[in-house]
């Protein structure tokens, strides 16, 4: 039985995502041993930035100009219109000095020039160039680093339904068809899975599941990921999302991915999979009560097959997890929590064993833990046995503002190789914290954040702007807390990430949206698989409002931050900051 487990563009060009090494390993301990997983998303970006891509598309934006030349345009905007043959013209003008840099432009991303922070920027400036260039042909869809932006809805199963099949517009149609489907079916798969976790991914993925299935129908495919995990209802009632795959897991994967590989090995009875939805006699069946894994039954990620070369970093940052869910689950906003339904803790020697692996076998001392929230008591655990067996790993990390997150254990985890904390400020009004139901106060934050400082950890914030009933001056007051802390702000490594507040599916806020100031809530009929809602006020900030809101405190916080890599990449932010460490080190 051979399975093949991929991950489609858009991600982050740093480093592997977590799904596809989690679910390896599983299989792999399970015995189940002809296990083959790819990161399309980087094999698809590093192929797309080369010079081959480049004259390709030279020669195709050429010939459409003079198609549209001698045909005519079709009105004044969208694909072959007025306004993209103008663009397409000025294209080529601005691509030839592109074309002989890009090489290089990868090659300073994955060598000690990474550090150079100056040819570092210009080669993502390049990149994003050349992609811009390259998205000039699919007009108005536009490919970018980390996204893509299409005219087509991705909350739309009939918009899904062209943009999968959009030859004018999808920039993945032909490269899918023509390299990857063939390559993927020579291995003669049983079984493939597709994690879609992003919304980025949603296009390319079911792209490149249509793609596969019409090439060949006998192949099982599975699609699994966050995405369609909020999709659950939804999923009921999209026959046609049923086009794209045989069925889908949602919630966790591992033992329901292992159960699909003993049921397609023997007697096919789909029941027996948890935490699938598929169809049966023109049904569409939702098998529950939905599963929950024992995290301490996991075993460590697996990479193998991934080619860390290709990465536009320097040195691989391995995503690890110490524990699923969040231990604090009342934040009205939030809907990550849906992804795990309940809190489960690995245990603290488990995690050193599988650090300890993990940097023997991948030669890498950097982790990125990918957990909501680590937990106080598990951390002080898991830093004194990392501290006792001398594991020199380097990480970062996601925590709260908590009462008692005391300097004594902050001081413990940077003795223990904690660089960064990725904190969830989201405001810092008093009043607005205590409504999303944050369970912090200002005084623990100001308090924290001086300790990370004086330890030298280096801090991230999220802020969220437009939580409803927020006003002008209160959301302000956040933005003025992180411009006017300068100790703070001029930070080596801080980061901060101004969100625009979008009410989500599934957030606890939408058990009881009445009680938020919402009066009316809204989504259009056509998105049959919206993961958010339009929605009216009673006071406050109108959504109008919190996005011009938005917008000011977006520029402000940018004016103070170092854009470049901190509030780009968390990974590549890691790389810099142990740079820094190291310097300091070896010049005393």
């Amino acid at each position: 039985m051979k399975t093949v487990l991929l991950f489609p563009p858009t991600w982050h060009p740093s480093q592997p995502y977590l799904s596809l090494p989690s679910l390896t390993g599983f299989l792999k301990q399970a015995g189940v041993t002809d296990v083959t997983q790819r990161d399309l998303g980087i094999e698809v970006l590093d192929g797309l930035l080369s010079q081959d891509t480049g004259r390709e598309t030279y020669e195709r934006i050429q010939e459409k100009i003079q198609r549209l030349e001698r045909s005519g345009t079709r009105g004044e905007t969208g694909p072959s219109s007025q306004e993209h043959l103008a663009r397409m013209r000025e294209a080529l003008d601005w691509f030839p000095p592109l074309y002989d840099q890009i090489d290089d432009a990868k090659r300073t991303l994955r060598s000690e020039s990474f550090y150079d922070l100056e040819r570092y920027r210009e080669s993502l400036f390049l990149i994003d160039q050349y992609l811009a260039f390259i998205s000039t042909l699919y007009f108005p869809t536009r490919i970018s680093v980390v996204d893509n932006q299409w005219r087509h809805s991705i909350y739309s199963s009939k918009d899904i339904l062209k943009a999968v099949a959009d030859e004018e517009e999808n920039p993945y149609l032909e490269l899918f068809r023509s390299r990857f489907v063939p390559q993927l079916l020579a291995q003669a798969p049983d079984l493939i899975g597709v994690s879609i976790t992003a919304t980025s991914q949603i296009l390319p993925g079911l792209t490149l599941c249509r793609l596969i299935k019409q090439a060949n129908p006998d192949v099982h495919l599975t699609i699994g990921g966050s995405i369609f995990t909020r999709l659950v209802d939804n999923l009921r009632r999209a026959d046609s999302m049923f086009q794209f795959a045989d069925d889908y897991v949602v919630f966790e994967g591992e033992t329901a991915l292992l159960e699909l590989v003993h049921q397609l090995e023997g007697k096919q009875d789909f029941s027996k999979v948890p935490n699938l939805i598929y169809r049966q006699n023109g049904k569409i069946v939702v098998n529950q009560p939905f599963y929950s894994e024992n995290i301490n039954a996991l075993a460590a990620p697996n990479f193998d097959g991934i080619n860390f070369r290709q990465y536009f970093a320097p040195q691989a940052v391995l995503p690890v997890q110490f524990s699923r869910g969040c231990y604090y689950k009342d934040c009205a906003f939030c809907a990550l929590t849906l992804d795990h339904q309940n809190f489960r803790q690995r245990q603290p020697e488990k995690v050193v064993e599988d650090l300890k692996t993990l940097m023997e076998k991948y030669q890498t001392p950097f982790f990125f833990f990918t957990d909501e929230c680590f937990a106080l008591s598990p951390t002080k655990r898991l830093c004194s046995q990392l501290i006792e067996a001398t594991v020199n790993a380097q990480w970062t990390c996601e925590m709260r503002f908590e009462k008692n997150l005391s300097r004594d254990l902050l001081k413990q985890m940077r003795d223990a190789g904690c660089l960064k904390i990725v904190f969830g400020l989201e405001s810092y009004n008093q009043r607005v914290m205590d409504f999303m139901k944050k369970g912090i106060k200002q005084e623990h934050v100001r308090r924290i954040v001086d300790d990370c400082l004086d330890l030298d950890i280096a801090v991230h914030c999220y802020v969220l702007i437009g939580f409803p009933t927020e006003t002008e001056p209160e959301a302000l007051e956040t933005m003025n807390f992180i411009v006017d802390h300068k100790r703070l702000n001029t930070s080596f490594g801080f980061s901060c990430q101004p969100c625009l507040f979008d009410l989500e599916k599934e957030a606890p806020i939408m058990s009881d949206p009445a009680a938020y100031g919402i009066r009316r809530i809204m989504r259009p009929a056509s998105e049959d698989l919206s993961l958010g809602y339009f929605y009216e006020v009673l006071e406050g900030m109108n959504p109008e409002e919190a996005e011009r809101v938005y917008q000011q405190v977006y520029e402000k916080i940018s004016e103070v931050v170092c854009e470049l890599p901190f509030n780009y990449s968390m990974a590549d932010g890691l790389l810099y900051i142990a740079r820094s460490k190291a310097s300091v080190v070896a010049a005393h």
